[in-house]
């Protein structure tokens, strides 16, 4: 499954606010990664997601595969939708 949004958060995320992203992904069976661009980075992984420098306006898609992957992308889309 896959879902390409917009990110709206309305401030600039802190390791705190990636690391509670990691941690809500972490819950999740399915493999959940994110692609901004050329880089596509592993959605549970706090390095990963640091990596890809989200800021509001970005658009990335969520990609999830997996017996829970319709919640893990709904969840996602919700973090990065604030």
């Amino acid at each position: 499954m896959e879902l390409t949004v917009k990110v709206k958060l309305g401030y600039v995320p802190t390791m705190r606010h990636v690391a509670q992203a990691a941690a809500a992904m972490s819950r999740f069976q399915s493999q959940v990664l994110l692609r901004r661009g050329d880089i596509t980075v592993n959605a549970k992984s706090l390095m990963g997601l640091l990596s890809l420098g989200l800021r509001d306006g970005m658009g990335v898609t969520i990609i999830a595969r997996g017996e829970d992957e319709a919640q893990a992308v709904c969840e996602m889309s919700r973090l990065l939708q604030g």
